[in-house]
């Protein structure tokens, strides 16, 4: 007879006010009960439990009085939880998520299942943000995780400011915040402005070059009249290739740069890319990433409970692109605007869901179409800013401006630009909408300018000029270690 487990029903009664499954051994017979489903079965063999997991190795080979009873019962163990561990067990795969990460983590610290134990603690180290560290600080204290204790108390010294808004850091024990504000590494610092990439005619009027320096915002200063300036102070420069009409997210303090062209001409000299890399401001360090499946410039992207999705686009000059990719270690995306295959701007508005697909939303009711845009969020709403619209001489600068209401699916109007910004990079800091640079459909010059909407004021406020006047380029909000800004709304 094969040394297997076999499974038959049995009634056993429970205390229903306590959530937790029962794990019952009859010589070579394995049940298992959970309160809400008996009569639940599994299949299961005992030399691979012995082989896959050092509390069960002890259990059913170690000579405990526990390997020769007919019974052994284990409480507090939830029945997911054992189903999950098993199937690990036996396939070596285990579906993660942020609602199931942590009853797995703790489970599989108690039953010394070491391969899925480390499999949860890379899913936390890599998804961890302001309102998990510490959460899994406190899970990593109580199960003696001392490397993923360090991660987690490191993350929250380096992103003090955001950890400290939230509502678990009221719960935080004393002896933790003491520990926390005695560390060197406490970093209370604000976020900065970074332009990265893009491309400007040189000095001497020869040809484009791209921009290979990052910039941030050291302080925007007020003068007198309607002088404005901003002081700019180089923060890294960008590994090869360089890039124009790329993108940029923001996961973790973490600056990705997705795709981009390295120079106009035609893609068969693989000028439109398909690399990714992401930079650490913490430790000023760059890293290279897998490749998308499609090289992309003029699309989309966007990070989102830990992963970054890439949309549309355009991929040799001559076709657009309607496929989505997911870079990774359901909520909904919003899409607006655009050129198609033949150099149409449409007005449309679509959600795209990873589940479900795209559906149709409001179109824009600002000119007969809107692309090379830009779409940022204030508070409850989508604007809209930027960009060409269709004219009847080809194309003009689209100095209209909307806001959407998701909730209402409804569009309304938003103070103009007082500059066009077409093909511009933009970014959100403090509740503030920034838009840098880009061109100008009319005169088909570069811009300087940078300009903000503060929604108090209700009204766009130029602050001052880039390093040079780049176009094509992308800007994000990110916290640098050891650096102090001035607001431009302080000065």
């Amino acid at each position: 007879m094969p040394n297997l487990f076999f499974i038959k029903q049995i009634s056993v009664q429970f205390n229903f006010s306590v959530l937790s499954a029962a794990f019952i051994i009859v010589q070579r017979v394995i049940y298992v009960i959970a309160i809400f489903l008996l009569g639940y079965s599994l299949l299961a063999h005992r030399v691979i439990l012995a082989a896959g997991a050092d509390y069960f190795r002890a259990l059913l080979c170690g000579g405990l009085r526990e390997s020769s009873e007919g019974v052994v019962l284990l409480r507090g163990v939830r029945s997911w939880v054992l189903h999950d561990l098993l199937d690990f067990i036996y396939s070596g795969r285990l579906n993660l998520s942020c609602r199931n990460v942590w009853g797995l983590t703790e489970a599989a610290s108690q039953f010394q299942l070491q391969g899925a134990l480390a499999l949860c603690l890379n899913f936390l180290q890599d998804n961890m943000d302001e309102t998990s560290c510490l959460d899994i600080l406190a899970l990593a204290e109580a199960y003696s995780l001392e490397d993923l204790g360090r991660r987690a108390e490191d993350y929250a010294l380096a992103h003090f400011q955001r950890v400290a808004e939230g509502e678990k850091f009221k719960d935080l024990p004393c002896v933790h915040l003491q520990r926390l504000l005695e560390r060197d590494a406490l970093n209370a610092d604000s976020e900065v402005l970074v332009l990265v990439g893009g491309d400007c005619v040189n000095e001497n009027f020869e040809r484009r070059e791209p921009n290979l320096c990052l910039w941030f915002a050291q302080c925007f200063m007020r003068g007198e009249g309607l002088i404005r300036t901003i002081e700019w102070r180089p923060l890294a420069h960008l590994p090869e290739p360089p890039r124009f009409r790329h993108c940029v997210c923001v996961l973790n303090n973490t600056l990705y740069i997705i795709g981009g062209r390295k120079y106009y001409g035609r893609s068969r000299n693989h000028l439109v890319c398909v690399s990714l890399c992401r930079f650490d401001p913490a430790q000023g360090r760059w890293e290279r990433l897998p490749d998308m499946s499609r090289p992309r410039d003029y699309f989309a992207a966007v990070c989102h409970r830990g992963k970054v999705f890439v949309l549309g686009g355009n991929c040799d000059d001559m076709n657009c692109l309607d496929s989505v990719e997911l870079f990774s270690h359901a909520h909904r995306m919003f899409v607006s605007g655009g050129c198609d295959s033949r150099l149409r701007c449409c007005p449309c508005l679509w959600i795209y869901d990873p589940v479900h697909g795209c559906s149709e939303r409001s179109p824009m009711t600002a000119g007969a179409g809107r692309a090379g845009h830009v779409m940022l969020v204030s508070g409850q709403r989508l604007v809209v800013a930027g960009g060409l619209q269709p004219v009847w001489a080809g194309f003009g600068d689209q100095l209209q401006c909307e806001s959407y209401d998701p909730v209402h699916d409804s569009w309304t109007s938003f103070p103009m630009l007082p500059r066009p910004h077409l093909s511009p990079a933009a970014a959100a800091l403090d509740g503030q909408l920034y838009i840098f640079g880009g061109s100008s459909a009319d005169s088909a010059r570069d811009t300087p300018w940078v300009h903000r909407y503060d929604p108090q004021a209700k009204c766009w406020d130029k602050l001052g000029a880039m390093p040079r006047p780049y176009a094509d380029l992308a800007a994000c909000a990110l916290q640098l270690p050891g650096t102090k800004t001035d607001s431009p709304h302080s000065n």
